[in-house]
């Protein structure tokens, strides 16, 4: 057995509470149409962000090992403008991708597991409703910090810095471990109707890992992309949108064709000079 084999085995193991926390709370049985409002919405935040913090277990398996170099402190500020650049206009040409994926219909053999993915669907909704309906700015700077920067840091932590890492050792191909870390990633969060969207995000922060060597612009733009989905939520709860908008999760605001056409072009340019100037 390599040592990377066993690399792989103490991270999985590592984390592995977290895990199986995650699958038994999916599992569960709990109404659809139950109501959150009792719940306090700080305390659920807090607990959320310190049930995260289990990913950064494995830096105790990992941390006297040069591989893992997550090169947090290796960044420049132009190539930073430009991650957050690279970002905001993947949010906007992954829109469609959010709401073809959230209208998938299964076929016939599939239907029970349509009935769970629905199920849990209304009840992640639910929650998360509850997790951004903020009241006031103190719950929304809570929200920023448990919502976005926290599982931002933590999630990039073990996904990219540790997962990523430990597959590109193991498998010699860079792309192979990106597409792998990241599905699990998304898998992780048990929530199909939001799937594809979270498997290319998390490709993307694959990449800016990749091609920089430093985990700190993946971290940022975790945080901004999260920050960006919290915050819309908030300002559509001041009125700001109007009173007719309706938000809700794994959906996005109608965007016109022509300028999600416009936000790939932007997109694939800024991608190109991203790779260029990371890997510079």
């Amino acid at each position: 057995m390599s040592k990377h084999v066993r690399e792989l085995i103490f991270i999985i193991l590592s984390v592995s509470p977290l895990f199986l926390m995650s699958i038994v709370s999916n599992v569960l049985e709990t109404p659809t149409d139950m109501s959150y409002e009792g719940i306090d919405r700080k305390i659920l935040m807090i607990s959320n962000a310190v049930f995260l913090l289990l990913f950064l277990v494995p830096y105790f398996v990992i941390r006297n090992n040069t591989n893992y170099n997550l090169g947090v402190k290796n960044f420049s500020l132009y190539p930073l403008a430009l991650v957050m650049a690279t970002t905001i206009f993947f949010i906007i040409i992954n829109s469609p991708i959010i709401e073809w994926n959230k209208a998938l219909n299964f076929p016939e053999f599939l239907s029970s597991f349509e009935v769970w993915a629905q199920a849990k669907e209304k009840q992640l909704e639910a929650v998360t409703m509850h997790l951004v309906s903020f009241e006031n700015n103190w719950e929304y700077l809570i929200g920023v910090l448990t919502i976005a920067i926290i599982p931002g840091f933590c999630e990039e932590y073990f996904f990219r810095g540790v997962l990523q890492k430990n597959l590109s050792l193991l498998i010699k191909n860079h792309h192979i471990a990106i597409i792998i870390s990241a599905f699990i990633f998304s898998a992780f969060h048990l929530q199909f109707y939001g799937f594809f969207p979270r498997l290319f995000l998390g490709m993307l922060f694959g990449y800016f890992y990749y091609w920089s060597g430093s985990l700190t612009y993946s971290i940022i733009a975790h945080s901004l992309n999260n920050f960006f989905g919290i915050t819309l939520f908030y300002l559509a709860g001041k009125g700001l949108f109007g009173e007719n908008i309706d938000l809700s999760v794994n959906s996005s605001p109608h965007i016109p064709l022509v300028f999600i056409i416009g936000a790939f072009m932007v997109f694939c340019y800024l991608v190109i000079m991203l790779k260029r100037t990371l890997k510079s």
